[in-house]
């Protein structure tokens, strides 16, 4: 329980870390100093093999699977943030998003490496790191689909 207390501060160490690095930069950026363009993610994995049948493979294929998946969703929300970004009003909507999905991948990478220390030192880890991302990764393709819904003409009342 302690162990599991000092991660969650952790993770609140880091998105408080990186709200306060990311909102003055966002408040005292001119509008020509800051070239807005959508947020996107980009790995730091060269992604493992997936091969062999789900119930036969090793920590390796399971992490290459894993990680399949996470460029996979990782390119969904690519494409949806590019939509997002370009259907946002104005700048301060869009820098807010840049912000949000900032705040969201810190979030997500700290979440992840925190839930695989189950694992730590373990051929497991990356696993469950991995599979944690893509399952953070689809919700937050769920977030997105609904976010630009809500942007489209006449889905406000």
């Amino acid at each position: 329980m302690a162990k599991r207390a000092r991660q969650l501060v952790g993770v609140g160490i880091i998105a408080v870390t990186v709200l306060v690095c990311v909102a003055p930069a966002l408040s005292a950026a001119s509008p020509s100093a800051l070239k807005l363009s959508p947020p996107l993610i980009h790995e730091r994995f060269t992604p493992l093999p997936c091969t062999g049948k789900p119930s036969d493979r090793d920590t390796l294929q399971q992490e290459g699977c894993a990680e399949h998946s996470v460029l996979t969703t990782d390119a969904q929300i690519n494409a949806l943030a590019r939509s997002i970004f370009s259907a946002l009003r104005d700048n301060p909507a869009r820098k807010r998003f840049v912000a949000a999905q900032d705040a969201w991948i810190a979030y997500r990478r700290a979440d992840c490496l925190s839930a695989s220390d189950v694992f730590e030192g373990g051929t497991e880890a990356p696993v469950l790191n991995a599979q944690c991302s893509a399952g953070h990764n689809r919700q937050r393709i769920k977030d997105l689909r609904a976010f630009l819904n809500g942007l489209r003409p006449g889905a406000r009342g």
